[in-house]
């Protein structure tokens, strides 16, 4: 709901619009969506109704490595329907997905793989100099300090 939001706000329509998404219990697109955000379980659900897809012409599958039934699932059914609809583009994302090779030999091996690299940033640690009973509070105090310890738009290493 929050990228559909964020999207919508870039794009300059309201939620529903251009820009809209289906959950569970609710979907907030319209006639006019292009661009449609929904969960693994809602687009499953939308394969059972519609097998072959046919009112999508790209679907991306984010976060590949956080496996479940419903991706699963989702994979061996995308994997027919790009058999049978050769305007279908499937898009698989993952930041620390392992064998991205094996996905793609998993759909047919035509499909490039690209390797984004990521960016690292140096990371303090801060140690507490005492036991704290709720790590939680604590927590959100050391950050609350460390936040305010520098000025706007700056960090440590600059």
């Amino acid at each position: 709901m929050s990228v559909a939001a964020r999207v919508a706000a870039e794009v300059g329509c309201d939620v529903g619009e251009e820009v809209g998404y289906a959950i569970r219990f609710e979907d907030v697109t319209s006639e006019r969506t292009v661009i449609k955000y929904m969960t693994d379980g809602v687009l499953l659900r939308e394969s059972l109704r519609e097998p072959d897809l046919g009112g999508y012409a790209v679907v991306v599958m984010d976060e590949a490595h956080e496996r479940s039934l419903h991706t699963d699932v989702l994979f061996g059914i995308l994997r027919d329907v790009l058999r049978r609809r050769r305007d279908l583009k499937l898009v698989v994302t993952s930041a620390t997905l392992g064998d991205a090779g094996a996905f793609a030999a998993f759909f047919g091996g035509a499909a490039p793989v690209f390797a984004i690299p990521g960016r690292t940033f140096p990371v303090e640690k801060y140690f507490a100099k005492s036991p704290c009973e709720d790590y939680v509070d604590g927590a959100v105090k050391q950050a609350l300090a460390i936040h305010l310890s520098y000025p706007p738009g700056r960090h440590s290493s600059s």
